[in-house]
């Protein structure tokens, strides 16, 4: 990460002495300016599309049905367009925003519930993907076990009659509804979630489970920051009484806002964050404290 700050030693050494942990959690909404698709909410996918048949365990694991393979082409039908069009776009301010903040804090950590690689190609160096990557296949046999592809490859679809070298029906490695999270991921994400001072909420409905359970797995003292065009809507899935600040804005425009703060604390005001300032914060209700 390339940090173009003025005393970039200056922020690195106060960083490491101050020690405050940062997990940003992004859902769909976080790549939405890159073209991707959002999945519930206003505009969301699973509004015209039955998620049933196209992203779930029972349309993949179909058994010896004799339409099995037309309901696997379905959902091929599906995922194979969202990986090329992840592959044909790039990250967006969004995404920079993040990896910045490794600038001016020892430890942030990503946990994303999308499948595509845009935290990765802004260079976050943390991130826990807890609904799988697109980018990635597996087998049938084996989904938690992923297949590296090569998606400078002319064809990188997933075709019915691909197989891993388990002899089983390559498949995506994402995480189907009603298929269970890779336990290692989730203790990752738990652990994170269980030591970060912030907890940044960007771009997600709050309706996956059981992502959403992380945030109330997040320590009393822990500040939740929710971005969001609709945040304050989202009110009611902060627990009770914790410091909660909502920023209304788009995913790009609401971290630009809230890394300008940060920054400005570490040259102006000693190093210190500026969650030692009640006034920038709302109670949950979104009144000033």
């Amino acid at each position: 990460m390339i940090c173009g700050f003025r005393n970039q030693n200056r922020i690195l050494n106060i960083s490491e002495k101050d020690g405050k942990r940062w997990v940003f959690f992004t859902g769909a909404g976080c790549s939405a300016a890159s073209g991707l698709p959002t999945f519930r909410g206003e505009g969301g996918i699973w509004n015209e599309i039955d998620a049933e048949a196209v992203a779930s365990k029972k349309a993949w694991y179909c058994g010896r049905r004799s339409d099995c393979k037309e309901r696997r082409q379905k959902v091929l039908d599906f995922f194979n367009p969202i990986r090329r069009k992840i592959i044909e776009s790039a990250p967006n301010g969004a995404h920079w925003q993040i990896a910045q903040f490794e600038c001016v804090s020892p430890s942030v950590t990503v946990i994303t519930q999308n499948g595509d690689d845009f935290h990765e190609r802004a260079y976050s160096r943390n991130v826990i993907h807890l609904h799988g990557e697109a980018l990635k296949n597996c087998s049938t046999a084996k989904p938690y076990i992923p297949i590296d592809i090569d998606i400078n490859c002319s064809d990188t679809d997933i075709h019915i009659g691909d197989k891993a070298d388990d002899g089983s029906q390559i498949r995506p490695y994402v995480i189907f509804f009603d298929e269970e999270l890779d336990k290692d991921i989730w203790k990752k994400a738990v652990a994170a979630t269980k030591e970060t001072d912030f907890f940044v909420i960007v771009g997600s409905s709050l309706k996956v489970f059981p992502a959403v359970d992380l945030l109330g797995m997040t320590k009393p003292s822990c500040q939740i920051i929710v971005i969001d065009k609709d945040a304050e809507e989202l009110s009611g899935y902060v627990p009770s009484g914790r410091k909660t600040r909502f920023i209304v804005a788009d995913a790009a425009e609401g971290l630009s806002q809230l890394y300008s703060e940060v920054e400005h604390d570490y040259f102006y005001k000693g190093g210190l964050y500026f969650y030692n300032y009640p006034s920038y914060f709302f109670d949950k209700e979104g009144g000033l404290e």
